[in-house]
């Protein structure tokens, strides 16, 4: 049986499928980092991160059923302790006026969210 990454990233149905291999790229570069960090040494503790991108948070968040979800600047994520899940909202509609590029920019959202619950479990930071 083929398990798959622990970190996983999609984008919302509203992107073109040429987003893919951006896709690929920041999911391959998130799981390394999290290799590096040692995050996958304890295989009783593996933490999975299911990350969408989406335009606008306000889009997804009028529709989040659970009263838990998180929301931080350019993010929303919800984190199941039971499972060792984070499901995650990453917006990116904004990061067009950025100054720094906007690959970089998903990549800080996405390591904030990873970054909030790997410390709660006393995982190394990711860069």
């Amino acid at each position: 049986m083929q398990q798959g990454l622990p970190i996983t990233i999609a984008a919302d149905g509203q992107f073109s499928n040429s987003l893919k291999p951006l896709l690929n790229k920041l999911e391959m570069w998130i799981n390394f980092q999290a290799l590096k960090a040692n995050w996958y040494g304890n295989e009783d503790c593996i933490l999975s991160f299911d990350y969408t991108l989406v335009r606008t948070l306000e889009e997804k968040i009028k529709h989040l059923t659970a009263d838990n979800w998180i929301v931080g600047s350019g993010y929303a994520y919800h984190y199941d302790s039971s499972s060792l899940t984070t499901t995650a909202f990453i917006a990116v509609g904004d990061l067009g006026q950025s100054s720094v590029g906007i690959e970089q920019a998903i990549k800080a959202r996405l390591t904030a969210v990873a970054n909030i619950i790997a410390l709660q479990h006393g995982f190394l930071a990711l860069p």
